[in-house]
Order: structure tokens, then C-alpha cells, then sequence
């Protein structure tokens, strides 16, 4: 099996590949491992040459994580040509203002509506066409009118999800307000001109963008060809320039197969990555190590967990690759394959370069595994960013329950049962798992009671292991679900 092919702003999001992104991430962590020293400092670097001011607002935003004030101030040498502070052409408006090397958002704070529907959309794992589908149901949600406020939220992001870096956080919520401008009104027009406007991820947001509307609508593909062709005459040779790679990646998918550009296109891409040309590339992305971004390795790593598990590997675990994978998992060599790492024994593959990353690292290590997480509660069937998954990470984090409110959400449960309502007394609640009905469940319980607990396991297809995971899923939809509950207690009884 070989490592599966995933396209960059398509099936992954890469992180930004500025110098000043890089040293950010360096300086990020050790502010966080010396808060108190660093609280009323300065953190200064110099950087070669301009690059994008949407650094600082990931900085803003890990520094309130971590609760100091220390800002971050680069010093650029010089300015490479063309000058990345202003518009590569005349256009409507600029998203970034200039005194000297120094950039200002020309927006402030968004509606906080506009700014929640954008996030729930970039907490998501990313996978463009996916994205595009759902920020088109917010733009239909909110109408025309809101172009100011999504364009405001682009420039000032919420607080980071634990699951996400804040270097990875800011990028995402660009892309994902620009999926919603190109469904609204003159949406590419506003995306051109953020393309022509001051360089910074806002425009590689906007390349991304535009690249998805081409696609869904053929008529707009010569005029966004033909602008994307002016905005690589606009790449720098000297210097840092961020959107070249998200220019080229998507351009490619705008090139039948057949059509000789394609070739070129991937050759400058190629370029790109391994720093051949100049003004396009730093020292790589941010978020891709080995090969792989850090969803991915998180997705590998659960499913590393699950395949070790099994003893065989059947039941909950050997479905749960499958759901992930879409095709029966026959062993570590090939999960390890598949994910293009190094099978290093015969029982266990890992990074090492994303093993060290992560613990030297603790905001990283904080979204690895709550992205692991979030993994093993879609497995169990449970939405990561619903009411369940808050209640079971509640639960592990041995916050209390309201008792009172317990007791009276049974109380009600309980009546609406005896009065014949309820629904179905015996309902699937896992489909395609080992104890998909309630009564499966119930009856691996009253086998437990019995004392032969290894038999009741075995019955159902369980191991120890496996037994825990099927009963954390169960116990967090039993604690959020009180009528659930009630049906439980009535087949236990």
C-alpha cells in the first residue's frame, strides 16, 4: 500500500512558512516556559525582509493564552521589490496599513455572531471542499450586507481551540472567512481585491478561494486564471513572498491533466518546496513534519492505539480503522504505509520528528492531544463539538455535575416513559459497533454481574482495552441523554 496522496489547501491546511512565523513559534514556547520573565519584555527578531503582519496576530493571541504582555517586534532590513505594504494594483480597499515596516488591521472587532459561525467552521478538520459547503450555509444564513464583518473577523480571530496552534488558528479563520465572502454578493470582487492588496496569509486565503469558485463555476475560470498569472509576475526574487506556494498548488487544480501547463506548474510548485526559487520559501511550514500534518499524525496515532488493542484485531477496533480509512486495516506495516512513516518494530511506528516537536512544545503538545480526542469521540460516534463531547471531557476532567439538575432532567425522563413516550424503547445509539443497541449494551452489563466478566467481553467481541473505550462512549451518551438513561434503568430493572 502506498502513502496516500493528500493535496496541500485541499485535504490539509500547511501553516505559514515565514521566517517571522518560525522564530514566533520558538519564542512562543519559550514564553511559555518562563511567563513571569517574559511578562513586560520584548521579543525582537530581524528578518531580511517584509513578511506577513498576520504574525503578529497569532502572537497576540498565544501571549493572552498564556496571559503576559510581551509583544513581538521584527526589524526588516529591507524591502524587497515588489514592495509587499502596498496593492499590486489600484483596488477598493486594503486590509493592512503601513507606517514604515510597521502594519495596522484598517479593520477592528467584528460582530460576534459573524466571528462564532466563521470559527465553527475552522474549529473543523480541514478538507476544502467540505469547508466551502458549510461556509456557504453561513453566508445563506447571514445574506449580503456582512462582507465588513467577515472581513473583520479575518483580522481579528477569537481565541484559539485547544485542538489548534494559534500559528495554525489565525490562517484557518482567514481561509475560512474567505470561503464565506466568495457565496456573498460581489464576493469575487472582494477576493480579488485582497489578492492585489498588501501581502499577508489574507491572501493566500483569498487564492484558495477563488481557486474553489473556479472550479464550481467554470464561466469565472479564464478570469481567475488570468489573475492568478498577474499575481505570480507579483512574486518577489528576493525575500519571503507567502502566497506563491497556495498560488501555485491551487492553480494546478484549475489545469486539465492533458494541458502542458500542468507540468510547468508543478515544477515551479516543486521549486517552491525545496527553496530553488527565489522569494518563495523560508524554512517550510509550520505544521508539516515528516511529511505530515499534525491531524494526520493524531488520526495515525489513535489508530496506532486502536490496531494495538486488538487482539485480534476485530470488533470495535478493526471498525473503527475501518470508519477512519474506508478499507480493512491488515496491520501496522500497513497503517505505517499508508501514512508514509517508518516502521521501526514490529509492534510500534512513530515520528521522532514529531515526537520531539511535541514535547518540547506544550501548546503543541495540548493540540495533539485534544485533536486525539476529538478523534476517538467521532469514532465512538459522538460529535466532537457537541454537548456530549463537552460532558465527557468534563467528566475526565473530574469537574462536578449539577446534582440537582441531574436528578430532576431523571425525574422528567422517567415520566415521559411511563406516559408511553420516549421513542423507541430499544434504539441503535452506535451503529456499526460491536454494542450498537442499547439492549447490547444492557445485556454486556447483566453478563458483567454474572462475574464472568472476561466471557462478557469476549461475547461481544471486547478486550479490556477495547471494553473501556465502548464504555466511556456509552457513559457520555447516557449522561447527556436522561431519557436514554431511563431506558437503561427499565431493561436493567
Amino acid at each position: 500500500m502506498a502513502a496516500r496522496s493528500r493535496e496541500p489547501y485541499v485535504d490539509f491546511h500547511p501553516g505559514p512558512g515565514d521566517a517571522t512565523a518560525h522564530f514566533a513559534e520558538e519564542a512562543m514556547r519559550r514564553a511559555a516556559g518562563s511567563p513571569h520573565v517574559a511578562d513586560g519584555d520584548c521579543v525582537t527578531t530581524t528578518v531580511s525582509s517584509i513578511e506577513s503582519p498576520s504574525v503578529q496576530i497569532a502572537w497576540r493571541l498565544r501571549m493572552a493564552e498564556i496571559g503576559i504582555n510581551l509583544p513581538l517586534e521584527p526589524f526588516f532590513e529591507g524591502v524587497q521589490t515588489p514592495d509587499p505594504r502596498v496593492p499590486k494594483t489600484q483596488v477598493d480597499f486594503a486590509l493592512w496599513s503601513y507606517e514604515g515596516t510597521r502594519a495596522s488591521p484598517t479593520l477592528g472587532p467584528a460582530d460576534d455572531r459573524i466571528v462564532r459561525a466563521i470559527a465553527s467552521i475552522a474549529a473543523t478538520r480541514y478538507h476544502l471542499p467540505m469547508w466551502a459547503e458549510a461556509a456557504g450555509s453561513v453566508a445563506r444564513h447571514f445574506g449580503q450586507g456582512w462582507t465588513q464583518q467577515v472581513l473583520a473577523a479575518m483580522l481579528n480571530p477569537p481565541r484559539a481551540p485547544d485542538h489548534i496552534h494559534p500559528l495554525d488558528w489565525v490562517p484557518r479563520m482567514q481561509q475560512a472567512g474567505a470561503l464565506v465572502l466568495a457565496w456573498l454578493d460581489e464576493g469575487y470582487a472582494t477576493l480579488r481585491t485582497i489578492a492585489l492588496g498588501p501581502v499577508d496569509w489574507v491572501v493566500d486565503a483569498a487564492i484558495v478561494a477563488m481557486g474553489e469558485m473556479a472550479l464550481r463555476s467554470p464561466a469565472m475560470r479564464g478570469e481567475i486564471e488570468s489573475l492568478f498569472s498577474y499575481l505570480r509576475g507579483q512574486v518577489a526574487q528576493e525575500g519571503f513572498t507567502c502566497f506563491a506556494y497556495p498560488l501555485a498548488c491551487t492553480w494546478i487544480r484549475l489545469v486539465p491533466a492533458e494541458d502542458p501547463r500542468r507540468g510547468e506548474l508543478q515544477h515551479w510548485r516543486q521549486q517552491i518546496v525545496s527553496g530553488e526559487v527565489g522569494g518563495t520559501t523560508s524554512s517550510g511550514v509550520i505544521g508539516l513534519i515528516d511529511g505530515i500534518n499534525m491531524e494526520d499524525y493524531a488520526e495515525f496515532s489513535v489508530r496506532q492505539e486502536l490496531l494495538q488493542a486488538e487482539q485480534p484485531a476485530s470488533g470495535l477496533g478493526a471498525l473503527a480503522l475501518g470508519a477512519l480509512s474506508g478499507k480493512a486495516t491488515t496491520g501496522l506495516a500497513a497503517l505505517a504505509d499508508e501514512y508514509g512513516l517508518p516502521l521501526l518494530s514490529p509492534t510500534h511506528t512513530y515520528s521522532r520528528a514529531w515526537a520531539e516537536a511535541i514535547n518540547e512544545d506544550p501548546r503543541l503538545q495540548l493540540a495533539f492531544e485534544q485533536t486525539k480526542s476529538r478523534f476517538k469521540l467521532s469514532l465512538q460516534g459522538i460529535d466532537p463539538d457537541s454537548e456530549e463531547a463537552r460532558f465527557s471531557h468534563n467528566i475526565m476532567a473530574g469537574k462536578p455535575l449539577d446534582q440537582d439538575q441531574e436528578i430532576k432532567k431523571a425525574q422528567s425522563a422517567a415520566q415521559q416513559l411511563a406516559s408511553g413516550g420516549g421513542g423507541d424503547p430499544d434504539p441503535v445509539v452506535f451503529p456499526g459497533q460491536p454494542l450498537a443497541k442499547l439492549s447490547d449494551y444492557v445485556g454486556m452489563m447483566k453478563k458483567m454481574q454474572t462475574g464472568d466478566m472476561n466471557g462478557a467481553l469476549a461475547a461481544y467481541g471486547l478486550n479490556m482495552t477495547t471494553y473501556g473505550q465502548v464504555a466511556q462512549a456509552w457513559g457520555t451518551k447516557l449522561g447527556t441523554d436522561p431519557t436514554l438513561n431511563a431506558k437503561m434503568a427499565a431493561m436493567m430493572a
